[in-house]
């Protein structure tokens, strides 16, 4: 295999959200940062591994198609909560948020998402993202300190169960969750992506052979 195609542009884009993810540009900004590249590869991955719906050919005709639908599959019998998925079922006092120390943990939250399949909330996070029929996620925020500073923690997302629902699901999305997740995610999408095709870390990867255009000055 010597030439570029789609699917090895496609692997590079979401390899280099999950490097940015697992070594993040430096700012002061880090949970903007972090949320929208989580969200590029929630929403990307997501795309993807829906591919064929709920009813996906028996014979697929496009063999990066049904590598892309195996993520899905993937998601299927790992509870949300558990490893390597771990959602916060704590959140985590601001001290812990600032400065990494074990302060111990506070309220009990997520409890929503005890039993749910990381299938089924990859799904359920994606339509709270990107359907726009309402307002449905808000930054999630503590005052802190003297001067009653504001500090941004993460995001708080409520959403219907399924579509036209009444009731809703109510998560409540930190830092540490966006990283873990969207890197476990993205490591699900480009290995089944990849196929076990060295060309892909090789080529791809480690000597970059798909470039990113410069900015028009």
């Amino acid at each position: 295999m010597g030439g570029i195609s789609d699917e090895h542009v496609e692997w590079a884009l979401i390899s280099r959200l999950k490097a940015m993810l697992d070594d993040p540009p430096k700012t002061k900004f880090n949970i903007t940062q972090t949320f929208s590249i989580f969200s590029t590869i929630l929403l990307w991955s997501k795309n993807r591994a829906w591919v064929g719906g709920n009813n996906p050919p028996a014979a697929w005709l496009d063999p990066v198609d049904e590598r892309a639908h195996a993520v899905r599959l993937q998601l299927q019998n790992q509870r949300i909560i558990d490893p390597p998925w771990l959602l916060s079922q704590r959140e985590p006092m601001l001290a812990e948020v600032n400065e990494g120390q074990g302060v111990g943990l506070a309220a009990a939250v997520n409890t929503d998402f005890k039993d749910m399949c990381a299938e089924e909330f990859i799904n359920w996070l994606r339509n709270a993202f990107g359907h726009g029929d309402g307002r449905s996620i808000r930054p999630l925020h503590r005052h802190q300190g003297a001067a009653e500073e504001t500090w941004l923690i993460g995001f708080d997302v409520k959403f219907e169960v399924a579509r036209g629902s009444a009731n809703k699901l109510h998560l409540q999305l930190y830092e540490a969750d966006m990283r873990r997740i969207g890197s476990r995610l993205a490591h699900v999408f480009c290995s089944s992506l990849s196929g076990a095709d060295k060309f892909f870390e090789e080529e791809i990867g480690t000597k970059q052979r798909v470039n990113e255009a410069k900015p028009a000055a």
